[in-house]
């Protein structure tokens, strides 16, 4: 019965109202989508904090006790590896703007770059996560191939190295197309809209 009375409030509206409704909607559906979407790089971002977290104790030990140099540097890289990752999530988090800060208009323009960005974080993923990670990882194996001569047991961990960073790849560019190109779209339409109607 609230659907057919609100149905006809539509259908009595002139045409300026209409559009203020749609507008509106298309508002709220944006809105709860970021929300959404925020949500998801938040739990993201802590998981990825807390991984790289627990990383750095373990090989700060590893490079005090382990004999081999090259293991050594390749613990120490790995520190350093895990501290970049925690400073580029923080980082482009930083971006995230406001809601409650400035106009509505002011505020998409920033979610759309906020959203680029996050989009660009997993665009480019490749050079900055999986790469380092893979060649970290090598050496720190290599160090040990090095003195004991067990090349199958090392290569095997390479070789699964290799395909968790596949993995871990083909995820995240999946999921910058399947969420943040729909979400970027989605607020430019809005921006489109809310320019025409001031």
């Amino acid at each position: 019965m609230i659907n057919d009375e609100l149905l006809e409030i539509w259908k009595s509206s002139s045409q300026i109202e209409k559009v203020k409704f749609e507008k509106s909607r298309l508002m709220l559906s944006v809105q709860s989508s970021i929300d959404s979407l925020n949500n998801k790089v938040k739990f993201r971002d802590l998981r990825e904090i807390i991984a790289a977290a627990l990383v750095i104790p373990v090989f700060i030990y590893y490079a005090w006790i382990i004999p081999h140099l090259i293991t050594k540097i390749a613990s120490q890289l790995i520190v350093i590896w895990a501290v970049f990752v925690i400073y580029k999530l923080q980082v482009t988090r930083k971006f995230k703007p406001s809601a409650y800060s400035e106009n509505y208009l002011s505020y998409l323009q920033k979610t759309k770059a906020y959203n680029l960005r996050q989009k660009r974080l997993l665009d480019d993923i490749l050079w900055w996560y999986v790469s380092p990670f893979i060649i970290c990882i090598y050496l720190f194996e290599l160090g040990f191939m090095i003195d004991s001569g067990k090349e199958l047991w090392i290569n095997q961990t390479v070789v699964i190295s290799l395909l968790l960073a596949v993995v871990i790849y083909v995820i995240n560019k999946r999921y910058a197309k399947t969420y943040f190109e729909p979400k970027v779209k989605q607020i430019e339409e809005l921006i489109v809209t809310m320019e025409e109607a001031s």
